[in-house]
C-alpha cells in the first residue's frame, strides 16, 4: 500500500512538472524555457518567444505558439498554429492576430483565421478562410463561407 501511495505521488509530481508556470523570452532561442515546452501561467515576450502550448496570459511584442493556446494574448503579433481559445488582442489595438482555429475574440488591426473561426473578429481587416459560426466588424471583412457575400465592408458573418 505504501509503495502504491509513493508511486502515485511521484507520478502526479511528474505530471505537474510537465508544464512550466512562467516563460520570459528576449528572442527565440534566448528564452527561459525551451520552445518545445508548454507554459501554464504567464508568458512574457520582450521581442519574440515560442512555445508548444500556452494556457494563461501571454504578453509582449511577438508570440508564437506551435500547438494550442487558451487564455488572453496581448501582443503586437500573436501567431498560433493550432487551436486558440480565448482572446487575441494587440497592444493599443495595433498588431496582427493569426490562428489556425479560433474560438473567442480577435481584436486587432489585422485578424486572420486560416481554418475554423467561432466567435467575433473586430479590426480594420478581418479574414476567415474556413467555416464556423462567426461575426466580423471592420473596414474590410473577408469570409470565405459568408452567409451574405465573401467580401464586405463594415460587417460580415457566417452562421
Amino acid at each position: 500500500m505504501k509503495r502504491l501511495i509513493v508511486f502515485s505521488i511521484l507520478m502526479f509530481s511528474v505530471i505537474l512538472l510537465a508544464e512550466k508556470p512562467f516563460q520570459i523570452g528576449l528572442f527565440n532561442p534566448v528564452q527561459l524555457q525551451n520552445e518545445g515546452e508548454s507554459i501554464k501561467g504567464v508568458k512574457l515576450n520582450f521581442i519574440h518567444s515560442k512555445n508548444a502550448n500556452v494556457t494563461g496570459f501571454d504578453f509582449g511584442l511577438v508570440s508564437e505558439v506551435s500547438s494550442d493556446f487558451t487564455g488572453l494574448q496581448m501582443n503586437t503579433i500573436s501567431y498560433n498554429r493550432g487551436n486558440s481559445t480565448g482572446v487575441q488582442m494587440g497592444l493599443a489595438f495595433i498588431g496582427i492576430s493569426i490562428s489556425d482555429n479560433m474560438t473567442g475574440l480577435q481584436l486587432n488591426t489585422v485578424n486572420y483565421t486560416a481554418k475554423q473561426m467561432t466567435g467575433l473578429q473586430f479590426g480594420l481587416i478581418n479574414v476567415v478562410k474556413g467555416g464556423g459560426a462567426n461575426f466580423q466588424i471592420g473596414l474590410i471583412n473577408y469570409n470565405k463561407n459568408s452567409t451574405i457575400f465573401f467580401l464586405l465592408p463594415f460587417i460580415n458573418f457566417n452562421l
